[in-house]
């Protein structure tokens, strides 16, 4: 099936037999073939424990006997490499959201929810959009967790280089930034994404050195971007953890000037749920960065628990609209009201409001209505390495000879 991995397990879990067969059937003519099936969430969870065989996503039923969809999240989220769900229900839609939020703060990758009886082409969407989590891989099977020593030969040896995905204007069509994402660039056969090395190097006490490694090679691309008349801004995402150090400014600041560029050639995203976190000690930091001329981003908007307060007190002047709120906004009135006035909010703000998480194209006609400045996201580009984003940018970007 066209966007799918070649290989993908799947578990409908369902009390009523016909539904169960006709998901499956719906599936099976994605070109989906290898399918189990469980009557209820315990069958499900014997499923799991009885098979060594990774289960990729699971369809699962709200209301059913024994153990309900609610109950078989709470176990699955508690599993190691969980899956990715699918809710499927004849519940009325609150009863769904509130489902689907629940997943969310399971931690669980929620593809979406489906109503009885399922549309095929809602479902194939869906499946089109689920991506295969990071997965650590050795020629001897799965490793342990990551220890210091490794993290710091990593760092040594520069093994942690930038990847970029590009921001585009909707005004012009045109790529005005990108956004720097870290990778691991291993020479072995290990794979280890970001979302397992970043949160080992924040325990180990060394991600510092992670930033200011992303930061040094995203400024020296910059100015080679630079150098080819490519105009664009860097968004480099910081993290709490760094943003308590009070002379981060000054290193930062240092560093963009031995590249020979500007502090306004850089964004600095900062992850809103993370805001609350030590926040006195964060908001001279910040502050400061502002004060020289980086400009702030406020990046997840409306995931955390304090978004107004944050717009309030601190001086950003980017505000970055989480991808979930567009993806829901395609079939939720709630997401969709959400989603307009976060975009009428940072436009009252006079802060340039971008969109993270577009995916389709209708995603992206609908946030040219609603007022977004900018979209982010798989339709628009993936993240890619230094030589295919100039490639990139040179076709979508704004040049001058």
């Amino acid at each position: 099936m066209n966007g799918l991995p070649d290989h993908i397990r799947l578990l409908v879990v369902d009390d009523e037999e016909l539904q169960r067969d006709i998901i499956s059937a719906q599936l099976g003519a994605m070109g989906l073939t290898d399918i189990l099936t469980a009557v209820n969430g315990a069958d499900a969870l014997q499923i799991f424990d009885s098979s060594d065989l990774h289960i990729d996503v699971v369809l699962c039923d709200l209301s059913m006997p024994d153990m309900d969809g609610l109950v078989l999240m709470r176990n699955l989220a508690q599993r190691k490499a969980p899956p990715a769900v699918i809710l499927v229900s004849g519940s009325d839609e609150e009863i769904l959201r509130s489902a689907e939020g629940l997943g969310h703060a399971h931690g669980l990758s929620l593809l979406g929810v489906l109503t009885k009886p399922c549309d095929p082409h809602r479902l194939a969407e869906l499946m089109q959009s689920y991506r295969p989590p990071d997965r650590v891989r050795r020629s001897g099977g799965d490793r342990g967790p990551l220890t210091r020593a490794e993290l710091i030969s990593a760092l040594q040896d520069s093994e942690f280089i930038p990847w970029y995905q590009p921001k585009l204007d909707l005004l012009s069509g045109k790529a005005i930034g990108v956004e720097a994402l870290a990778r691991w660039n291993r020479a072995d056969t290990l794979s280890i994404g970001p979302g397992q090395f970043v949160p080992a190097m924040e325990a180990e006490g060394l991600v510092d050195e992670l930033f200011f490694q992303i930061a040094d090679r995203a400024a020296t691309q910059l100015a080679e971007w630079r150098s080819m008349g490519i105009q664009c801004t860097t968004a480099i995402n910081l993290s709490m953890d760094t943003a308590r150090r009070l002379d981060l400014p000054e290193h930062l600041e240092k560093l963009v000037f031995d590249k020979g560029l500007q502090n306004a050639d850089f964004v600095i995203e900062v992850t809103e749920s993370r805001l609350a976190v030590d926040r006195s000690l964060t908001m001279e930091t910040l502050t400061r960065l502002s004060l020289m001329g980086f400009t702030l981003s406020i990046d997840d908007f409306g995931t955390g628990y304090s978004s107004l307060v944050q717009l309030i007190d601190l001086p950003f002047r980017e505000l970055k609209i989480d991808g979930s709120f567009v993806r829901r906004a395609d079939t939720e009135r709630k997401a969709q009201t959400v989603l307009q006035i976060a975009l009428m909010l940072g436009t009252h703000l006079q802060m340039k409001v971008i969109a993270e998480g577009v995916e389709t194209a209708e995603q992206l006609e609908h946030l040219k209505l609603w007022g977004a400045d900018a979209v982010q996201g798989y339709y628009i580009a993936k993240p890619m390495p230094f030589d295919a984003c100039t490639e990139w940018l040179m076709l979508h970007g704004n040049t001058s000879t």
